[in-house]
């Protein structure tokens, strides 16, 4: 293997954990909303979970932030509502229309172009 192709393996897996971070962090704010009151969420264990892998992503978009542009980083974070459309799906039992399946196929086909314009440039 080429240190090219590494390169993007680990930067291309830093962007997806990077954006599930974020989603699972939204995720457990979500979570959090079962409280009748401002101060019964503020409470809620699942507020500071949220804090906590939010901050955890936020560490991974500095890493990732270190070896690529932020016109590539930035648009590939989109990639958060793709997990956030899963964990809504699979966990919170929500609906999945036809629309968001579309949206979906556009962010991921967004991400892949905004990745292979980004990566071009910085692997030979």
């Amino acid at each position: 293997m080429n240190n090219g192709f590494i390169f993007v393996l680990t930067t291309v897996g830093g962007i997806l954990i990077m954006t599930l971070l974020g989603s699972l962090g939204g995720f457990f704010f979500k979570k959090s909303t079962n409280g009748a009151t401002v101060w019964e969420i503020a409470k809620s264990k699942f507020v500071y979970i949220g804090v906590v892998f939010y901050l955890t992503g936020a560490v991974a978009n500095i890493l990732v932030l270190k070896v690529l542009p932020y016109s590539v980083v930035y648009p590939m974070s989109a990639i958060t509502y793709v997990w956030s459309m899963i964990f809504s799906r699979l966990i919170l039992k929500e609906k999945f229309t036809r629309q968001k399946l579309i949206g979906i196929i556009a962010i991921i086909i967004g991400a892949a172009f905004f990745g292979m314009d980004g990566f071009a440039g910085l692997v030979k």
